[in-house]
């Protein structure tokens, strides 16, 4: 039944207008996607809502409005999304089944803009799917005040740790560099660069600076790797050099 469904909507994006479903007349898709019917985009009445009328389905459908509306702000970028592939290539169908399942798994409303402007990268640029999947990740593992912090921090801002860069940190969105006194500053890694750039900031363009459309664009992150037996015996030589050490034991003490 799933394949049906998504073989409905397939279709329904490459072929029709979403736009003028706008409202109730919203019934008419998930109609025709619910009978895996493409087909069917008949007005929908209350016998078809109340089909559907419990919790899973309606919030589903409500997110999936949400998204599409705010994915196809015209019948151009339906038809170009439907050109990244070809009308024979299954490739199509898999892509709209995973969007399927990730407008499932976001949480917030806001979220689901995020991925409508995420998806709206992929369709006006030259992102790739790797990285789209990549980013789309990153919107439904994170909560919606930690995209908050991050749509608002700067593209260039450097910071020290805190508690909201600390949870970003472990997601790879944040990365190590030198404050000017040779201490710790955190910035945007190149993947929160990449997520501010293709969804969360998308609308605002990219003010001169290159958009992050790949992978081979991103600088691996500077990860602190644990130190060797010869490094951590060679940090205890030297600390007890500096201390004027000579013929004293561990302790300090005169041999």
């Amino acid at each position: 039944m799933l394949e049906q469904q998504v073989t409905a909507l397939t279709a329904i994006l490459k072929d029709r207008d979403i736009r003028k479903f706008a409202g109730d007349s919203f019934w008419s898709i998930i109609k025709a996607v619910s009978f895996g019917d493409p087909a069917a985009l008949a007005e929908a009445a209350d016998d078809m809502k109340q089909l559907i009328f419990h919790m899973p389905a309606v919030l589903f459908w409500d997110k999936m409005q949400r998204y599409l509306f705010g994915t196809f702000r015209s019948y151009e970028d339906q038809v170009r999304m439907a050109q990244k592939f070809t009308r024979e290539n299954a490739d199509y169908a898999a892509f709209v089944k995973k969007q399927m399942h990730l407008v499932n798994e976001l949480n917030d409303d806001r979220k689901i803009d995020d991925f409508a402007q995420l998806t709206r990268c992929y369709l006006l640029t030259e992102l790739d799917e790797a990285l789209y999947d990549k980013l789309a990740r990153y919107l439904n593992i994170c909560t919606a005040g930690e995209l908050a912090y991050l749509r608002a921090f700067g593209y260039d801002q450097r910071s020290a740790l805190n508690v909201m860069i600390s949870a970003l940190y472990q997601y790879g969105l944040f990365d190590q560099t030198q404050d000017e006194r040779g201490g710790t500053a955190y910035v945007l890694s190149g993947f929160g660069k990449a997520l501010k750039l293709c969804s969360l900031n998308f609308d605002e363009g990219c003010g001169g600076m290159e958009r992050i459309t790949s992978y081979g664009q991103l600088p691996p992150l500077n990860i602190a790797e644990p130190a060797s037996m010869d490094e951590i015996e060679e940090m205890f030589h030297d600390t007890f050099d500096s201390v004027g050490g000579g013929g004293a034991d561990s302790c300090g003490l005169p041999e």
